[in-house]
């Protein structure tokens, strides 16, 4: 896909403080860069070459990954380099940074800037302002692009200046850079106020050849440029009002004394015409009566026959029809979905994904074999797009032990991490694993059946919750029950730990029992939940707070025992439900991750003080997964089936 860029500032003021930069990255992956700054800014081309070279340098030496996560890697290195020069810059600066992966576009922003995608008869501004000052870029947006749309990368809001039809209708023309002369003509006469502007033509057409190149100040032309200019404006405008050009020389050609008058000179011209036409067939004579009217019989024959096969071939029955309308339907659906995704709205472009997919699953479902190739492209299409939306992705985990070659009859209960091993446990044993290396299993009971388990870092000991019920300690391979202060233990689906106390999840008695680690023995049992409803309650995870996870898919929170205003947000179209769902975090974690075992996936959610808002979905292929552990950086994940580890990337 190719890329044509102008650059341009309208009434710039004195100093060089506007920057436009790009860089090739790789083969289709381009990155364009659009900064204004503050007239207090120290040393402001400095800056703006600090924070660009950090992204670029970011793109570059990431050299397989998710493209999302690679920018979004970028812009995290951008924020620190910012960081740095905050003596330099009193305010943050307007920037846009935009990043082509060959038709997939990512966005972000600071300040007041703004990007715009002009698509046909449509505007629409693809980026939105940041919530937060503390750094430069918090959002990231994208989308598709396609041939013949427009991206604008604006330091201002241009929308304030110039209606959207008249940048529509100016971005109409066919040759981009007159398109872009003509914007920049508009938007200096419209407004007095400085602006920056970098406009790219995805695709784009131009008349004569443009710098590749980009300059943070805008260069005029020569005089001899602009005049060539002028010439050729106004002889396009005279070839609109009278005949073409081609023809008018041809007229021209002829008008010659030769020829005697025009009358003569037209006769010749039209004689030329027919002798160019046909001087490549070779010379027959034609009996003047007789085959004349063969010929004409033939004619006329043939164009009846042309009438009937025109007909016959135009002719479509109502289902034909039907499906071809339901086809028509699904793809105008889908560049609706396309337009939605670029500006951000995920919720829009979900509901006409789901109305495309409808129009495709009639064409498919129905009797006929009418479109059905073009319509299982299509849903190809619409599933593809479907993870973009949900910014999903499918990985292909890596197996990383066996536990099979230790137990033939393994059925898996839950996955542990502790000092950097592994430790899988099923109704009665426990298995150590060093990365590929699976350790015999070591019994903890033969007479209780281990329910959940937690891990106790600072004392390098693996809790199990019992049914009986009871606690046991695993510590380097020592098994020790453990007794508390109450005449019996409390019953649970789960157990996890914070610091010297363990919580003990209790749906049957709507409770959460906490117990504090005493030299040798637990403290009593201490009912901490106070006014949650946990009877659908399946998993829960601490990071300080306590989030308990429901098999209807809804989260609670817990501070200090009393229950906080909580829930999930922004959810993917395909729920997630039932007893054997997971959810994972700690107090270094910036995230929530949910198992959802049924649908093959972990989904990411930022936590926040009132939301965990959905971020992304890793999908992987394997069957019944069990459990999940998340490693410290947040980079790595080992999910657990009936007998095997496996490992991916998150």
């Amino acid at each position: 896909m190719s890329f044509s860029a102008h650059t341009f500032e309208v009434h710039p003021p004195e100093g060089n403080l506007g920057f436009s930069f790009h860089e090739t990255v790789s083969e289709g992956r381009e990155i364009y860069f659009l900064a204004k700054f503050d007239a207090k800014t120290k040393e402001a081309q400095m800056c703006a070459e600090s924070i660009f070279g950090a992204i670029v340098e970011t793109l570059t030496e990431a050299k397989t990954g998710d493209v999302y996560d690679l920018f979004e890697d970028a812009l995290k290195s951008a924020n620190k380099e910012a960081q740095k020069l905050r003596a330099n810059m009193p305010q943050n600066p307007e920037i846009v940074v935009a990043f082509f992966d060959f038709h997939n576009l990512y966005l972000s922003q600071s300040g007041e800037s703004e990007a715009y995608l002009v698509r046909g008869t449509n505007i629409s501004q693809i980026t939105e302002t940041p919530e937060s000052e503390k750094v430069l870029f918090s959002n990231i947006l994208s989308g598709q692009v396609s041939v013949d749309d427009t991206v604008l990368l604006c330091s201002k809001r241009i929308l304030r200046f110039l209606t959207a039809n008249q940048i529509v209708d100016v971005f109409g023309r066919s040759d981009f850079q007159g398109a872009v002369s003509m914007f920049r003509h508009e938007l200096s006469a419209a407004s007095e106020e400085d602006i920056l502007v970098t406009a790219i033509g995805i695709g784009k057409q131009e008349e004569e050849a443009s710098s590749a190149g980009f300059l943070s100040k805008v260069i005029s032309k020569s005089k001899k440029a602009l005049a060539k200019e002028e010439s050729l404006t106004e002889i396009k405008e005279e070839n609109q009002e009278s005949e073409p050009l081609e023809e008018e020389l041809e007229k021209d050609d002829f008008e010659d004394e030769s020829f005697g008058n025009e009358e003569e000179a037209r006769e010749e011209k039209e004689s030329l015409k027919v002798g160019d036409l046909f001087k490549w067939i070779p010379s027959f004579t034609i009996k003047p009566k007789k085959n004349l009217l063969i010929i004409a019989g033939t004619v006329l024959g043939v164009i009846i026959l042309s009438i009937g096969i025109k007909f016959i071939a135009s002719y479509e029955s109502a289902d034909t029809k039907e499906l071809r309308e339901q086809l028509s339907i699904a793809r105008e659906a889908l560049v609706q979905a396309d337009t939605f995704l670029i500006q951000g709205e995920r919720q829009m472009a979900s509901e006409y994904l789901e109305k495309s997919k409808e129009a495709v699953q009639t064409v498919l479902n129905s009797r006929s074999k009418n479109f059905r190739s073009d319509a299982q492209f299509l849903l190809a299409d619409i599933e593809e797009k479907q993870l973009q939306v949900e910014n999903a992705r499918k990985v292909n985990p890596q197996l990383l032990a066996d536990l099979g070659v230790k137990n033939d009859n393994l059925d898996a209960v839950g996955l542990l991490a502790l000092k950097g091993n592994l430790f899988v446990y099923d109704l009665n044993n426990v298995y150590k694993t060093v990365r590929n290396i699976v350790e015999k299993g070591l019994p903890i009971s033969d007479q209780e059946t281990l329910v959940s388990a937690a891990v106790r870092e600072d004392q390098n000991t693996l809790l199990f919750l019992t049914d009986t019920p009871r606690i046991i300690e695993y510590r380097e391979g020592l098994i020790t029950p453990m007794s508390t202060e109450d005449d019996t233990w409390k019953r649970g689906i789960d157990i996890q730990t914070y610091g010297r106390f363990a919580y003990i999840l209790d749906p049957v008695e709507n409770q959460i029992w906490k117990y504090e680690r005493k030299r040798s023995q637990y403290s009593p049992a201490v009912a901490y939940n106070q006014g949650a409803d946990l009877s659908r309650s399946v998993s829960m995870t601490i990071d300080g707070s306590i989030y308990i996870l429901s098999d209807d898919g809804t989260i609670q929170k817990l501070f200090r025992g009393s229950k906080v205003d909580y829930a999930f947000r922004d959810l993917p179209s395909v729920p997630f439900s039932g007893k054997n769902l997971k959810i994972y975090t700690t107090p270094e974690l910036d995230f929530l991750y949910v198992l959802d075992p049924t649908n093959a996936r972990i989904l990411v959610f930022v936590k926040g003080d009132r939301f965990a808002t959905y971020k992304k979905q890793v999908l992987f292929d394997l069957p019944d997964a069990r459990d999940f552990h998340i490693d410290d950086s947040g980079q790595k994940v080992n999910v657990l089936t009936t007998d095997k580890i496996y490992e991916f990337p998150l």
